[in-house]
């Protein structure tokens, strides 16, 4: 029986009702866990070009070795497979959610599963004690999620960890979530209509067993150094409020085995209802992006480059905040349909269109957006259309359109049909040299992959705008010891290519381990107040917590230098499954560069395409691929061991 990892997956083909198990260790000690071995079983089973709901269509997810264990915030599990949200055309990528079902499945006695094929009738997933089995789900069909939860939780006990869909995901919305309630979600990819075209409502697990640990002792020294270093949460919190400790009852708890403070999170509490019958919500929790819903203040917009992008106002908790919240998770859609089509469809009325399809638009109405989220996720009307994501239901209304709002709906939707997040512009500040790291980032990955890159360095964003000289004195020594140069924190184009590929390498890292990219990796140490932090000469963290927790939980010895090399094998697995399998080559990387020829928000900068290609081409270099097509060559492929991927002449 290995450590960490407890050494089964389970393998499920719903169109023949046949389960079995693959060998863990098989791909373990080659590619970790979570987003890793999931790249490498979907190497080996995914068709070429093969669409999100075709039944040969693998979902996978994986935990990771920390996965149940001690270890601060790694009750996590990734999700993997060809999104349908991808625009214009479907392809492989992964999401991460939080919660408590990646642990009570390693404590069943896997370390993840694979679901292929597609069954006849409506069933979900019950997996418990070594034991998985498949059960009609025609009663839970057409439920919401709080109630399929509910339902499965009456049958198979209190205690059962639930991930399911609800109707968005029933009914093929793009952007539907795998919903783990009360608050967590893989919600950006759409894998809930996945789960949907396969008929799988549920997963729901119960285990009674555990994780084996190879060195409990120094585990658990290495978990309460890694909780001290990560206690203040986010590396900007000393700049909003002095750390207290313990974590106010009012910031919940978002997954297994997380201790930190990290301020992204609140519950509230005896919430009146105001758009849907009487009495009071008595709890309700929002995470991250949730807290927009609850809160009537203006929040992002842009102009510049010819575009304007309305910010966006959610509701008081009282004023139905609270209760749309609670419907977008109910119904199962991602939480980012807000921050998508409101700030659209008040262009539209700006620009004289009072109507799409028959539907009057209110779209800062508590009221009119919880009747328009129904119509998304029972596709009813124009929300049929809507339910596509934004980009293919503005080219399914071309000949209806301004110019204006075809070119603003690629704006918010800029990167493959994702959301624009962290890239400078349109919601968050993220100045030169930030929004330039985010833009290699976007124009290499398969999604936005800002989405776990915070701790890493698009957070330290937030420092740098509180006072730029302060920040550049105390991180260049910290440049230079990583990086080399003690320009790769300067507002320049110079020097950000290995700031870049170490930021996507910790992304992979993270997601096989796996911990949040909130509190890891910890560049910076933990302040509790912004007096220690403008004291403080030197403020470099530690950068092998992970490498100790990997370590002392298998037994296998592992440097912060190995994990690096694991995760950029994993990264150029998962670029050669797009090339192989999707077509990806270099054209497509570049269509990004179009988004960051508009000015940055915060401070103006942008950059020309021509440029752009020459940071792509030093880029390329960096990373052993060809500098025409964006491929990783033959002698990158095999210095990482994954020669089973050079392309044949």
């Amino acid at each position: 029986m290995p450590y960490g990892w407890v050494g089964s997956i389970l393998y499920v083909d719903l169109s023949t009702g046949r389960i079995d198990e693959l060998d863990t260790m098989r791909y373990a000690l080659k590619y970790l866990g979570g987003r890793g071995i999931a790249a490498r079983i979907a190497w080996e089973i995914l068709p070429p070009d093969v669409d999100a709901y075709d039944p040969r269509n693998p979902l996978i997810a994986m935990t990771g070795p920390l996965t149940g264990t001690l270890a601060p915030t790694s009750g996590r599990i990734v999700f993997c497979s060809v999104s349908p949200r991808v625009y214009p055309k479907p392809w492989y990528t992964h999401s991460t959610m939080g919660g408590f079902l990646g642990s009570e499945l390693k404590y069943a006695g896997f370390d993840g599963f694979v679901v292929v094929g597609c069954s006849e009738e409506p069933v979900y997933l019950w997996i418990h004690d070594r034991d998985a089995e498949l059960l009609s789900a025609k009663e839970l069909w057409g439920l919401t999620v709080r109630q399929t939860v509910e339902r499965l939780r009456k049958i198979h006990g209190p205690g059962v960890q639930v991930a399911c869909i609800g109707p968005a995901g029933e009914n093929l919305v793009r952007f539907a979530a795998v919903s783990h309630p009360p608050e967590n979600a893989s919600g950006h990819s759409g894998f809930g209509a996945v789960m949907g075209a396969k008929r799988l409502k549920a997963v729901a697990v119960k285990g009674c067993g555990g994780v084996k640990i190879a060195d409990p002792e120094r585990f658990v020294e290495a978990c309460k150094y890694a909780m001290r270093m990560a206690r203040t949460g986010t590396v900007d919190a000393m700049l909003k409020i002095e750390y207290r400790h313990p974590i106010p009852s009012s910031r919940p708890v978002c997954s297994q085995s997380c201790s930190v403070n990290c301020r992204i999170g609140r519950t509230f509490f005896d919430v009146p209802r105001r758009l849907d019958g009487e009495g009071v919500i008595k709890a309700h929790q929002v995470f991250c992006i949730g807290g927009v819903w609850t809160s009537s203040q203006k929040q992002g917009g842009y102009e510049g480059g010819g575009f304007r992008v309305p910010p966006i106002t959610g509701w008081e908790p009282g004023e139905g905040g609270v209760e749309l919240h609670m419907l977008c998770d109910d119904l199962g859609i991602d939480l980012w349909v807000l921050l998508v089509f409101q700030p659209w469809l008040v262009r539209c009325i700006e620009l004289g269109v009072n109507e799409l399809r028959g539907l009057k638009l209110k779209p800062r109405d508590a009221k009119w957006f919880q009747e328009f989220l129904r119509l998304i996720a029972y596709r009813k009307g124009v929300g049929d259309v809507l339910a596509e994501d934004l980009r293919r239901a503005v080219d399914s209304m071309r000949g209806e359109l301004p110019k204006e709002l075809i070119e603003l709906a690629e704006v918010l939707e800029f990167a493959y049909g994702f959301p624009a997040h962290r890239e400078g512009r349109i919601w968050d500040p993220e100045p030169l040299p930030f929004w330039l790291v985010s833009a290699l980032m976007y124009a290499t990955e398969s999604r936005d992959p800002t989405i776990c890159t915070h701790a890493s360095f698009l957070q330290l964003a937030e420092l740098y705008l509180d006072d730029r000289d302060l920040f550049l004195r105390k991180l260049r020594p910290v440049a230079a010891r990583l990086w080399g140069s003690e320009k790769v924190f300067e507002p320049s184009l110079e020097d950000k290519i290995g700031l870049t590929i170490w930021c996507q390498h910790r992304h992979v890292m993270l997601d096989c381990l796996p911990l949040c990219d909130f509190t890891f990796p910890r560049l910076l140490k933990p302040f509790k107040s912004k007096t220690e932090w403008l004291e403080a000469e030197d403020v470099y963290g530690d950068l092998d917590i992970e490498a100790k927790l990997l370590s002392t939980c298998t037994g296998l010895e592992s440097t912060t230098e190995h994990l690096e090399e694991t995760a950029e094998r994993i990264f150029n697995l998962e670029r050669m499954i797009l090339v192989e399998k999707f077509g990806r080559r270099r054209d497509i990387d570049e269509a990004v560069a179009r988004h960051f020829q508009l000015p940055c928000k915060t401070d103006g900068t942008r950059i020309g395409l021509e440029t752009f290609r020459r940071l792509l081409d030093e880029y390329y270099r960096s990373r052993g691929w060809d500098l025409r097509t964006g491929v990783p060559t033959k002698e990158k492929l095999e210095q990482l061991g994954l020669e089973e991927c050079v392309q044949t002449p």
